[in-house]
């Protein structure tokens, strides 16, 4: 039930409060959440720049191309919202494990087993977090190549706080990781993120320069 209530409460929440709530001393949400919402706005942007692109004559050859980008795009924002409340439970089950008692060895041996099995699952929100957000920079690339060139800006703002986004759910599986020190499995999620950087860099560089040539503008 707390779970459902933590996903109720973020997902209603304005913009004003959730970055009031951010910057609070509260231990949630924290930068999983944070950085699944940016993949959610990064995902907004290109799914408006299909939706730019649909409908209009100019672009009636890529038509079906723009609606499967817009269908995309939204399946993913909406993932990626339920991803910021998904990220504040692991985090809470997390704090519980540590709060558990440990007074005897029984106990103590409990602790950790609950410690190490809700570190592991505190990564799988921003693992879900980089495998969607470079999902989203993908179709920021697609549509960078075919959309409305009188929103282009926006494809590549997708692009570029996409990659923020991947960078962010990055450190938080770093920040996992680094508890668990020769586990395997957290051995295999920090080569994901790290190669999910390197993507997304390059993905990144791309969309920017496609955007920068139809536009017929010097880059940043």
């Amino acid at each position: 039930m707390e779970g459902h209530q933590v996903e109720q409460s973020l997902s209603s929440q304005s913009v004003s409060d959730f970055a009031e709530a951010l910057g609070s001393n509260a231990p949630t949400p924290g930068g999983g959440a944070a950085s699944a919402l940016v993949g959610a706005l990064a995902a907004a942007l290109a799914e408006m720049v299909a939706r730019f692109t649909v409908g209009r004559a100019k672009y009636r050859e890529v038509e079906p191309q723009a609606q499967d980008i817009v269908r995309q795009a939204q399946e993913e924002r909406e993932a990626l919202v339920a991803l910021v409340a998904d990220d504040a439970t692991a985090f809470q089950t997390v704090s519980a494990a540590y709060a558990l008692p440990k007074t005897g060895e029984t106990e103590r041996q409990a602790r950790e087993a609950a410690i190490h099995d809700a570190l592991q699952q505190a990564m799988q929100p921003p693992l879900h977090t980089l495998r969607r957000s470079l999902a989203v920079m993908k179709l920021a690339r697609e549509i960078a190549q075919i959309g409305n060139t009188t929103v282009l800006s926006d494809a590549a703002c997708a692009a570029t706080i996409g990659e923020a986004a991947i960078r962010a759910a990055a450190l938080n599986v770093l920040a996992n990781v680094a508890l668990l020190p020769g586990d395997e499995t957290a051995a295999a999620a920090l080569a994901k993120a790290r190669a999910a950087c390197d993507e997304a860099l390059h993905l990144r560089d791309e969309t920017l320069a496609l955007v920068y040539r139809r536009m017929g503008v010097e880059g940043l």
